[in-house]
């Protein structure tokens, strides 16, 4: 995953000349009850709860407390479920792509099953966004953010191909981080946790060194760096591993609960970003 992948997204639509607004619970309410429908009718399962605008979706496991407002929508698509769903037409994507590939180098391409799957992922992506703008909401093919406008304003909402097992890793707390803003999750809080993951240690056999052999993925949870094993994915188990055995998976979708989670550890705790003043 690449940060720049989502690091406020809504820029996207404002580098177009698009005037973005930013999205209150009343905003995100009404684009749920246009757009879910009209994934739910494509047999699209959408996880909601994503970001800073999910905390205000009904089913957020911690609320929506003390936020006003957020940049953008993000909604939480299963790479399998699109794929079933949109069954990838290369042939008919590579055809609309403004620079398509040739017949010997998607040949070569399709040979190749790493890049079959990011082709064929497209092409699914592709047919998405398609389906998305015949039914009114404008949608980028490449990044599918979909441009959603209501009572006089539009919004930015991005559609994102997350694996479904890991959709509660992108769901956070923002009730004490009252400030805390998406993007932040990619500077602060999801660095800490790599770096967190990297001081379970291990002895390497053969030079004795001592090295990390975890790391974080925010779309695999917890994975050993030498076999790539998915060591833990549920929120609570990476909760207790991370942080403290008695620690939750809410402890996990703040900085304010990382550092209480980390109080009685001063050496981990003295490693995290300076707290600022809310």
């Amino acid at each position: 995953m690449r940060i720049r992948d989502l690091f406020e997204a809504g820029k996207r639509l404002a580098s177009q000349g698009v005037e973005v607004s930013r999205v209150n619970k009343e905003d995100f309410l009404t684009a749920k009850a246009a757009l879910d429908p009209v994934l739910k009718k494509a047999g699209i399962v959408g996880g909601w709860t994503a970001g800073g605008a999910g905390s205000f979706d009904p089913e957020h496991p911690y609320g929506g407390g003390g936020r006003d407002d957020s940049g953008d929508i993000d909604i939480m698509i299963d790479p399998t479920n699109l794929a079933e769903r949109f069954p990838p037409d290369v042939e008919a994507y590579n055809a609309a792509s403004k620079k398509p590939i040739g017949p010997k180098a998607m040949a070569t391409a399709m040979a190749d099953p790493a890049k079959k799957a990011k082709i064929e992922m497209s092409a699914s992506k592709w047919a998405l966004a398609t389906y998305m703008s015949e039914n009114g909401f404008p949608t980028d093919p490449g990044t599918l953010t979909v441009e959603y406008g209501a009572g006089g304003k539009t919004f930015s909402v991005d559609l994102l191909i997350r694996p479904r097992n890991s959709w509660e890793l992108h769901t956070h707390d923002f009730s004490t981080d009252k400030t805390m803003r998406g993007g932040d999750l990619w500077t602060q809080m999801y660095p800490v946790l790599a770096k967190l993951a990297s001081q379970k240690t291990f002895i390497d056999p053969k030079t004795g060194e001592e090295k990390g052999n975890l790391q974080f993925s925010p779309d695999r949870g917890l994975v050993d760096r030498d076999t790539n094993k998915v060591i833990a994915i549920d929120k609570n188990d990476i909760a207790k591993i991370l942080l403290n055995p008695q620690a939750t998976a809410r402890d996990l979708a703040s900085m304010t609960g990382i550092r209480n989670a980390l109080a009685k550890q001063p050496q981990k705790l003295a490693q995290l970003p300076q707290q600022q003043t809310q």
